[in-house]
């Protein structure tokens, strides 16, 4: 799963910005931190050059946030409680969080955030290019940094444990903040930055998603955005771990997950589509017409092949044995263009083809059967400026496709 990276900062150093914010003072922060007064302004100036911005400035006899540091104060606070969340859950409640950020590096949480993503070491070297031993050395360091087991032998080699995980996860979103933080502080100096992460499911990626990045970007040419596909599956885990900002495409209504919500935009006729000249394509759409003919289905755990099932089930037929499992809408158009197979699709999804004359489509034998396509996304998610703006673009998108 492509991200749009930006490395994070000293989290450390983070952690001194709040704590001076908060008493308004180097001096109190620093002796409340056990640093000397030096340290901790020159903490102070690793975030300043890392955001390249000015974060602070002095109110009477107080320091504060300037408008940058406005920002990074509210984004931050939100990184660095699930980091301590993350480290209280998997060091216990004797855990001191702030002990263990100042012995931790947020080079070594990247590291491990690649390897849980790829199952262990040696695919997160090959994912980040790096040798197998600086990854196996960065993850140990930071084992013993925190004083916990991350690691176990396996039978198919070191694995990540269930800490890992769940501190990979915490980290993830940590880091998701705190590039939305750089992307607001550039803004806010007069400077688009930015990226979003979109994770398109096969409706959303024939036509909805690219072509409202297309209009988005025009007016936002240096917000970078990148369009992944895959299973839903994997799309939701990505989406989780702060991997992608937004799923676009047929909801699910995962009401026990409550990490995340979906919000619906329309409502997508489905209809029984075939290659022009299909002997299917006059006369009526029966069931012995619809069961004479060979399909193409969809995986079994899509939101797509319930309504297969159900059309079969209302005509009081079983489903047809001679069916091609087909999620890639470029596969299944050469399936479909070059045999007398059938699919269940939508005309939305097809558009392009119906235009070229590449494929028609007949309505729903049954009635007028839709499936919701909507946005997926982390209920405390907050998009920034830009994003809101490609949200707002992927819904006129979805009004136009629903007239």
């Amino acid at each position: 799963m492509p991200a749009i990276m930006n490395h994070p900062p000293n989290l450390w150093h983070l952690h001194v910005y709040r704590e001076v914010i908060a008493l308004g003072s180097v001096t109190k922060a620093a002796a409340d931190l056990g640093l000397t007064q030096p340290a901790a302004s020159q903490a102070l100036k690793g975030l300043a050059d890392h955001y390249g911005a000015s974060l602070t400035a002095r109110s009477g006899d107080r320091i504060v946030s300037t408008q940058e540091g406005e920002i990074l104060s509210v984004r931050g606070a939100v990184a660095l409680n699930l980091l301590t969340e993350g480290l209280k859950e998997i060091a216990g409640m004797k855990a001191n969080p702030a002990q263990m950020l100042r012995s931790m590096s947020a080079r070594r949480l990247e590291t491990l955030i690649s390897i849980v993503r790829h199952g262990g070491f040696s695919g997160a070297a090959r994912a980040e290019g790096y040798a197998a031993p600086t990854v196996h050395r960065a993850a140990k360091d930071l084992e013993k940094a925190l004083g916990v087991t991350l690691f176990e032998s396996t039978s198919h080699g070191v694995r990540p444990t269930k800490r890992a995980e769940l501190l990979a996860l915490k980290a993830g979103l940590a880091f998701a903040e705190l590039r939305q933080a750089a992307a607001e502080i550039a803004r806010a100096k007069g400077h688009e930055k930015g990226g979003t992460v979109i994770g398109a499911m096969p409706l959303a990626r024939t036509h909805l998603a690219p072509a409202a990045v297309a209009a988005f970007s025009a007016a936002h040419p240096h917000h970078r955005v990148s369009i992944v596909d895959g299973a839903y599956e994997d799309l939701l885990i990505a989406l989780r771990r702060g991997e992608a900002d937004i799923l676009v495409g047929a909801l699910r209504e995962n009401s026990a997950m409550k990490d995340i919500f979906e919000e619906p935009l329309f409502d997508d006729l489905l209809s029984v589509v075939m290659r022009p000249g299909h002997p299917a394509e006059k006369g009526a759409l029966d069931r012995d017409v619809l069961t004479s003919f060979p399909w193409i289905a969809p995986r079994a755990t899509s939101p797509l092949r319930v309504h297969f099932d159900a059309m079969f089930a209302a005509l009081e037929s079983p489903a047809p044995e001679d069916v091609i499992e087909c999620n890639s809408l470029s596969a299944a158009r050469v399936l479909l263009i070059n045999s007398d197979r059938l699919m269940l699709l939508s005309d939305e999804q097809i558009r392009y083809e119906k235009a070229a004359n590449m494929l028609v489509s007949r309505p729903h034998p049954v009635s007028n059967v839709a499936r919701t396509i909507g946005l997926t996304m982390r209920r405390n998610w907050r998009p920034t400026a830009a994003q809101a703006a490609l949200l707002a673009e992927i819904k006129h998108q979805a009004r136009q496709a629903a007239r």
